[in-house]
Protein backbone atom coordinates (compact mmCIF):
# COMPACT_ATOMS: atom_id res chain seq x y z
CA UNK A 1 0.00 0.00 0.00
CA UNK A 2 1.24 3.34 -0.83
CA UNK A 3 3.01 5.12 2.05
CA UNK A 4 0.98 8.47 3.94
CA UNK A 5 3.06 11.32 2.83
CA UNK A 6 4.86 13.47 5.13
CA UNK A 7 3.63 16.42 6.40
CA UNK A 8 4.16 19.55 4.94
CA UNK A 9 3.16 23.37 5.67
CA UNK A 10 0.78 22.66 2.26
CA UNK A 11 -0.58 19.35 3.56
CA UNK A 12 -1.39 19.91 7.23
CA UNK A 13 -3.85 17.79 8.91
CA UNK A 14 -3.78 19.84 12.48
CA UNK A 15 -2.69 23.28 12.49
CA UNK A 16 -1.69 25.74 15.50
CA UNK A 17 -5.40 26.79 16.23
CA UNK A 18 -6.64 24.25 18.49
CA UNK A 19 -10.51 25.00 16.94
CA UNK A 20 -9.27 24.20 13.51
CA UNK A 21 -8.59 20.63 12.82
CA UNK A 22 -9.37 18.82 9.66
CA UNK A 23 -11.80 20.95 8.56
CA UNK A 24 -12.27 24.58 7.70
CA UNK A 25 -14.16 27.21 9.01
CA UNK A 26 -16.87 26.80 6.90
CA UNK A 27 -17.96 23.13 7.58
CA UNK A 28 -16.73 19.51 8.16
CA UNK A 29 -17.73 19.04 4.33
CA UNK A 30 -14.05 20.67 3.26
CA UNK A 31 -11.04 19.14 4.75
CA UNK A 32 -7.50 21.02 4.59
CA UNK A 33 -5.87 17.45 3.88
CA UNK A 34 -7.82 15.88 1.48
CA UNK A 35 -7.27 12.11 1.36
CA UNK A 36 -8.90 11.78 -2.18
CA UNK A 37 -5.73 13.49 -3.06
CA UNK A 38 -3.67 10.20 -2.00
CA UNK A 39 -2.31 7.68 -4.11
CA UNK A 40 -4.17 4.75 -3.56
CA UNK A 41 -4.33 3.15 -6.39
CA UNK A 42 -1.16 1.65 -5.93
CA UNK A 43 -2.49 -1.39 -3.07
CA UNK A 44 -1.46 -4.49 -4.70
CA UNK A 45 -1.58 -6.83 -1.88
CA UNK A 46 -3.41 -5.15 0.24
CA UNK A 47 -0.90 -4.59 3.13
CA UNK A 48 -0.76 -1.45 5.43
CA UNK A 49 2.48 0.43 5.71
CA UNK A 50 2.16 1.93 9.36
CA UNK A 51 5.05 5.49 9.87
CA UNK A 52 5.68 5.75 13.45
CA UNK A 53 7.11 9.23 14.64
CA UNK A 54 9.47 9.38 17.23
CA UNK A 55 8.49 13.01 18.19
CA UNK A 56 5.97 13.37 21.15
CA UNK A 57 2.83 15.73 20.93
CA UNK A 58 0.32 16.81 23.35
CA UNK A 59 -3.12 14.86 22.27
CA UNK A 60 -6.30 15.95 23.18
CA UNK A 61 -9.48 14.80 22.97
CA UNK A 62 -10.14 16.54 19.95
CA UNK A 63 -7.31 15.24 18.07
CA UNK A 64 -8.49 11.81 18.61
CA UNK A 65 -12.11 12.26 16.94
CA UNK A 66 -10.60 14.01 14.52
CA UNK A 67 -8.48 10.83 13.59
CA UNK A 68 -11.71 8.96 14.02
CA UNK A 69 -13.33 11.23 11.30
CA UNK A 70 -10.61 10.83 8.80
CA UNK A 71 -10.49 7.14 9.23
CA UNK A 72 -14.72 6.67 8.65
CA UNK A 73 -13.97 9.04 5.67
CA UNK A 74 -11.50 6.76 4.45
CA UNK A 75 -13.07 3.76 4.69
CA UNK A 76 -15.85 5.32 1.69
CA UNK A 77 -12.85 5.86 -0.60
CA UNK A 78 -13.16 3.00 -2.76
CA UNK A 79 -9.63 0.94 -2.81
CA UNK A 80 -8.98 -1.57 -5.62
CA UNK A 81 -7.91 -4.43 -3.28
CA UNK A 82 -8.83 -7.64 -3.57
CA UNK A 83 -10.43 -8.22 0.28
CA UNK A 84 -10.99 -4.86 2.00
CA UNK A 85 -10.51 -4.91 5.76
CA UNK A 86 -13.99 -5.01 7.11
CA UNK A 87 -15.65 -4.37 10.87
CA UNK A 88 -16.25 -8.28 11.06
CA UNK A 89 -12.74 -8.59 10.58
CA UNK A 90 -11.78 -7.65 13.89
CA UNK A 91 -14.33 -9.48 15.83
CA UNK A 92 -12.54 -12.68 14.58
CA UNK A 93 -9.85 -11.42 16.64
CA UNK A 94 -11.95 -11.98 19.97
CA UNK A 95 -11.29 -15.85 19.78
CA UNK A 96 -7.75 -15.91 19.90
CA UNK A 97 -7.85 -12.90 23.04
CA UNK A 98 -10.84 -14.87 25.02
CA UNK A 99 -11.03 -18.48 26.21
CA UNK A 100 -14.97 -19.43 26.85
CA UNK A 101 -15.77 -21.26 29.69
CA UNK A 102 -18.77 -23.26 29.94
CA UNK A 103 -21.39 -22.07 32.93
CA UNK A 104 -24.11 -24.30 34.24
CA UNK A 105 -27.28 -23.41 35.74
CA UNK A 106 -27.96 -25.47 39.19
CA UNK A 107 -32.03 -25.46 39.01
CA UNK A 108 -32.21 -26.54 42.20
CA UNK A 109 -30.35 -24.02 43.86
CA UNK A 110 -30.59 -21.48 41.69
CA UNK A 111 -27.19 -20.82 41.32
CA UNK A 112 -24.40 -20.72 38.78
CA UNK A 113 -21.24 -22.95 38.71
CA UNK A 114 -18.31 -22.05 36.25
CA UNK A 115 -15.57 -24.75 35.49
CA UNK A 116 -12.67 -22.64 36.70
CA UNK A 117 -9.48 -24.16 37.86
CA UNK A 118 -9.87 -25.03 41.75
CA UNK A 119 -7.54 -23.74 43.52
CA UNK A 120 -5.96 -26.26 45.88
CA UNK A 121 -3.26 -27.05 48.29
CA UNK A 122 -1.24 -30.41 49.00
CA UNK A 123 -1.14 -30.98 53.05
CA UNK A 124 -0.59 -33.73 55.45
CA UNK A 125 -2.42 -34.20 58.76
CA UNK A 126 -1.28 -34.80 62.30
CA UNK A 127 -3.41 -34.88 65.27
CA UNK A 128 -2.09 -33.01 68.26
CA UNK A 129 -0.48 -36.15 69.23
CA UNK A 130 1.85 -36.25 66.50
CA UNK A 131 -0.51 -39.32 65.22
CA UNK A 132 0.55 -39.27 61.27
CA UNK A 133 -3.03 -40.47 58.91
CA UNK A 134 -2.35 -43.54 56.90
CA UNK A 135 -4.38 -45.01 54.63
CA UNK A 136 -5.15 -49.09 56.00
CA UNK A 137 -6.47 -51.07 52.99
CA UNK A 138 -8.07 -49.57 50.25
CA UNK A 139 -10.43 -47.17 52.06
CA UNK A 140 -9.85 -46.45 55.84
CA UNK A 141 -7.61 -43.68 57.05
CA UNK A 142 -5.95 -44.91 60.60
CA UNK A 143 -3.81 -42.67 62.90
CA UNK A 144 -0.56 -44.03 63.86
CA UNK A 145 3.00 -42.89 65.50
CA UNK A 146 5.36 -43.04 62.41
CA UNK A 147 9.00 -43.89 62.54
CA UNK A 148 11.00 -41.59 60.75
CA UNK A 149 11.37 -44.40 58.28
CA UNK A 150 8.21 -44.76 57.74
CA UNK A 151 7.03 -40.92 56.49
CA UNK A 152 6.50 -42.57 53.21
CA UNK A 153 3.61 -44.01 54.19
CA UNK A 154 1.71 -40.84 54.99
CA UNK A 155 -1.09 -39.69 53.67
CA UNK A 156 -1.23 -36.25 51.42
CA UNK A 157 -4.11 -34.65 51.08
CA UNK A 158 -5.39 -32.70 48.02
CA UNK A 159 -7.28 -29.78 49.60
CA UNK A 160 -9.59 -28.08 47.07
CA UNK A 161 -11.01 -25.06 48.15
CA UNK A 162 -14.64 -25.10 47.35
CA UNK A 163 -17.85 -22.88 47.38
CA UNK A 164 -20.05 -23.90 50.95
CA UNK A 165 -22.34 -21.35 52.62
CA UNK A 166 -21.47 -18.26 53.78
CA UNK A 167 -18.95 -18.27 57.08
CA UNK A 168 -17.00 -15.51 59.01
CA UNK A 169 -14.27 -17.26 59.89
CA UNK A 170 -14.49 -21.01 58.35
CA UNK A 171 -13.50 -22.13 54.93
CA UNK A 172 -14.69 -24.69 52.90
CA UNK A 173 -12.37 -27.51 51.28
CA UNK A 174 -12.67 -31.11 50.29
CA UNK A 175 -10.29 -33.83 50.82
CA UNK A 176 -9.07 -35.66 48.37
CA UNK A 177 -6.12 -38.41 48.97
CA UNK A 178 -3.24 -37.10 46.21
CA UNK A 179 -2.78 -39.79 43.53
CA UNK A 180 -6.20 -41.65 44.08
CA UNK A 181 -9.69 -40.99 43.35
CA UNK A 182 -10.40 -41.21 46.78
CA UNK A 183 -12.09 -38.05 49.12
CA UNK A 184 -13.17 -37.62 52.62
CA UNK A 185 -17.25 -37.75 52.74
CA UNK A 186 -19.87 -37.82 55.42
CA UNK A 187 -23.01 -40.49 55.52
CA UNK A 188 -25.01 -42.55 57.82
CA UNK A 189 -24.57 -46.01 59.74
CA UNK A 190 -27.48 -46.81 61.86
CA UNK A 191 -28.66 -43.35 62.00
CA UNK A 192 -24.92 -42.07 63.22
CA UNK A 193 -23.05 -39.64 60.88
CA UNK A 194 -19.94 -41.51 59.44
CA UNK A 195 -16.71 -40.59 58.25
CA UNK A 196 -15.43 -42.83 54.94
CA UNK A 197 -13.44 -42.59 51.92
CA UNK A 198 -15.97 -42.55 48.70
CA UNK A 199 -14.49 -43.33 45.21
CA UNK A 200 -15.14 -40.96 42.91
CA UNK A 201 -14.89 -40.37 38.84
CA UNK A 202 -11.52 -38.87 38.25
CA UNK A 203 -12.36 -36.46 35.12
CA UNK A 204 -15.17 -35.09 37.58
CA UNK A 205 -13.50 -34.00 40.38
CA UNK A 206 -12.22 -31.90 42.35
CA UNK A 207 -14.56 -28.96 41.11
CA UNK A 208 -15.97 -25.74 42.62
CA UNK A 209 -19.23 -26.87 43.67
CA UNK A 210 -18.78 -30.50 45.51
CA UNK A 211 -21.72 -32.25 46.66
CA UNK A 212 -22.10 -31.23 50.39
CA UNK A 213 -21.12 -35.04 51.76
CA UNK A 214 -17.42 -33.85 50.38
CA UNK A 215 -17.33 -30.52 52.48
CA UNK A 216 -15.87 -29.52 55.16
CA UNK A 217 -15.46 -26.29 56.82
CA UNK A 218 -11.62 -25.71 58.22
CA UNK A 219 -11.63 -23.70 61.56
CA UNK A 220 -8.58 -22.33 62.63
CA UNK A 221 -7.41 -23.10 66.83
CA UNK A 222 -4.66 -21.31 68.24
CA UNK A 223 -2.03 -22.73 65.08
CA UNK A 224 -4.08 -26.08 64.77
CA UNK A 225 -6.60 -26.99 62.20
CA UNK A 226 -10.58 -28.48 62.83
CA UNK A 227 -12.35 -30.17 59.87
CA UNK A 228 -16.39 -29.52 60.58
CA UNK A 229 -18.32 -31.61 58.66
CA UNK A 230 -20.65 -29.12 56.48
CA UNK A 231 -23.38 -31.87 56.23
CA UNK A 232 -23.44 -32.87 60.18
CA UNK A 233 -22.85 -29.88 61.69
CA UNK A 234 -20.81 -29.91 65.23
CA UNK A 235 -19.53 -33.07 63.66
CA UNK A 236 -15.55 -33.16 63.08
CA UNK A 237 -12.75 -35.29 61.79
CA UNK A 238 -11.37 -36.78 64.60
CA UNK A 239 -8.95 -39.56 66.08
CA UNK A 240 -8.60 -41.35 69.13
CA UNK A 241 -6.08 -41.18 71.76
CA UNK A 242 -5.49 -44.76 71.49
CA UNK A 243 -3.03 -46.03 68.59
CA UNK A 244 -3.99 -47.69 65.15
CA UNK A 245 -7.49 -46.53 65.23
CA UNK A 246 -9.28 -45.81 62.58
CA UNK A 247 -10.00 -41.73 61.92
CA UNK A 248 -13.89 -41.26 62.54
CA UNK A 249 -16.62 -38.52 62.36
CA UNK A 250 -17.14 -36.98 65.99
CA UNK A 251 -19.34 -34.62 68.03
CA UNK A 252 -17.30 -33.75 70.96
CA UNK A 253 -14.50 -31.26 71.07
CA UNK A 254 -11.87 -31.12 74.14
CA UNK A 255 -13.02 -34.52 75.40
CA UNK A 256 -10.98 -37.70 74.95
CA UNK A 257 -11.48 -37.47 71.02
CA UNK A 258 -9.34 -35.44 68.99
CA UNK A 259 -10.26 -33.00 66.67
CA UNK A 260 -7.15 -30.65 66.83
CA UNK A 261 -4.95 -31.39 63.93
CA UNK A 262 -1.24 -30.24 62.97
CA UNK A 263 -1.27 -28.89 59.30
CA UNK A 264 1.49 -29.04 56.91
CA UNK A 265 1.55 -27.80 53.05
CA UNK A 266 4.12 -29.47 50.82
CA UNK A 267 3.21 -27.57 48.14
CA UNK A 268 1.85 -24.53 46.82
Amino acid sequence: MAAVPKLTSENTICSGNKNDLFFEAAGPKQMKASFQDLDLSSVGNGAIMLHISQQLYNKTFKHAASIIVAVEKLKKIPIPCSQAFQDDDLRSLFSFIFEEEPIICDKQNDTYESYSPVESLDIKLEDIEEKALVLSGSCMLKAVHLQRTQENQEVVFCMSFVQGEEETDKIPVALGLKGKNLYLSCGTKDGKPILQLESVEPNAYPRRKMEKRFVFYKLQIKGNVEFESAMYPNWYISTSQAENQPVFLGNTRGGQDITDFIMEITSA
